[in-house]
């Protein structure tokens, strides 16, 4: 890779964009490809990007990345394709701050964590005993941690000590 990679800034980490980085492999490697493979399979969108630097150099580099999405919302299988491609071009090198993912990767799974929280406080709303509620509390796994969580349990807890 010639060049930096343009990026943004998303919780304390830089991340490119899928599109900066395949800007930056086609002003590097004119004579590469991008081929995308799509499948639906159980209701989910897999897509398999292969990236070859150099077609024709049999010995240039080559990255393989698949990406699972959901079946679900607008544009679910071009982001689940620009996912794929943006992988296979971070194992190439083309990222920033060594970070494999993408910008547009990381927006998706910050906004698939919120909605968990979403959910999470919803469940934890509607516990009717303490014993439900600490069923609940301790069926959320790594969501137990998070801060908001916490103090929606806690409040819920003081109102069914009650």
């Amino acid at each position: 890779m010639n060049q930096k990679i343009e990026t943004i800034s998303l919780q304390g980490k830089d991340y490119a964009k899928v599109a900066d980085r395949i800007k930056a492999f086609r002003e590097d490697c004119p004579n590469g490809s991008i081929i995308t493979e799509p499948e639906v399979k159980d209701n989910q969108i897999i897509v398999k990007a292969t990236i070859k630097k150099d077609l024709k150099n049999e010995t240039s580099a080559e990255a393989t990345a698949h990406a699972l999405g959901e079946k679900k919302g607008q544009k679910a299988f071009e982001k689940t394709e620009s996912i794929a491609i943006g992988r296979a071009l971070a194992v190439l090198g083309y990222m920033a701050s060594g970070e494999i993912a993408s910008s547009e990767e990381m927006e998706e799974f910050i906004e698939y964590i919120e909605n968990k929280k979403l959910e999470a406080i919803a469940t934890l709303n509607n516990c009717k005993t303490l014993d439900e509620l600490k069923g609940c509390f301790m069926s959320l796994g790594s969501l137990m941690g998070d801060k908001s969580i916490i103090a929606v349990k806690d409040k819920l807890k003081l109102t069914l000590t009650k």
